[in-house]
């Protein structure tokens, strides 16, 4: 049986991330809590690549660096909801040194397109789709910030990384405005199997209200 991961917060969350242009797009990861010893101790030493076959495919698993989530949270990262491709496992081991590392199948990305401006032209932000299974909490007495549509959808910033101040955002993207407002406690979005996603450089929103959007 395949347990889900935690997040606490101010921990990491280590991605290997196939290309969503090549059949896949599948993403693997390992959880914890003290990112300051995985990346002096552990990270280094992991290979900057993972394959299943040809290790010079381009649909190899490519390292990503965790960073630093500015958004206070905690998050239960479950096994991936899907049926992954003949030939991709569920978990692989990769050994950094003497610690042997697991990971897990955790996500899917179906699409990444560019949000287009009323002329047609790309705008500095996408929207995408993801196959996955978890629940990100935003913990009491910190600021919810969304992303409201038009049509009444609602995305919550559930990520900010180094460089991207969650004061300063950056202009919303194309029929999207902001609305902050205080959390008096904990607020959870829970994802059991599609997540829609906004996403510019430094930020990611993810869906919790529908609104009248389309699907």
């Amino acid at each position: 049986m395949l347990d889900p991961m935690k997040v606490p917060q101010g921990g990491y969350n280590q991605e290997y991330r196939q290309h969503p242009k090549f059949p896949g797009g599948y993403i693997y990861s390992h959880a914890g809590g003290d990112y300051d010893a995985w990346m002096n101790a552990v990270y280094p030493l992991l290979p900057d690549r993972v394959a299943f076959g040809d290790p010079d495919a381009p649909a190899a698993l490519v390292k990503d660096e965790p960073g630093t989530n500015g958004v206070p949270q905690t998050a239960v990262l479950y096994p991936y909801p899907g049926t992954p491709q003949a030939g991709t496992p569920w978990a692989f081991t990769l050994m950094a040194g003497r610690a042997a590392i697991d990971f897990l199948l955790i996500a899917r990305i179906l699409f990444i397109q560019p949000v287009l401006n009323p002329d047609g032209t790309a705008s500095a932000w996408s929207s995408g789709l993801i196959e996955r299974h978890t629940e990100t909490t935003l913990l009491a007495g910190n600021t919810l910030t969304e992303l409201v549509g038009d049509q009444g959808d609602r995305y919550a910033l559930v990520a900010s990384f180094p460089g991207a101040d969650i004061d300063d955002l950056p202009p919303p993207p194309p029929g999207y405005s902001y609305d902050k407002k205080p959390l008096d406690q904990d607020f959870t979005l829970v994802c059991r199997r599609f997540a829609h996603i906004l996403i510019t450089d430094g930020y990611n929103f993810q869906r919790w209200d529908q609104g009248n959007a389309p699907d």
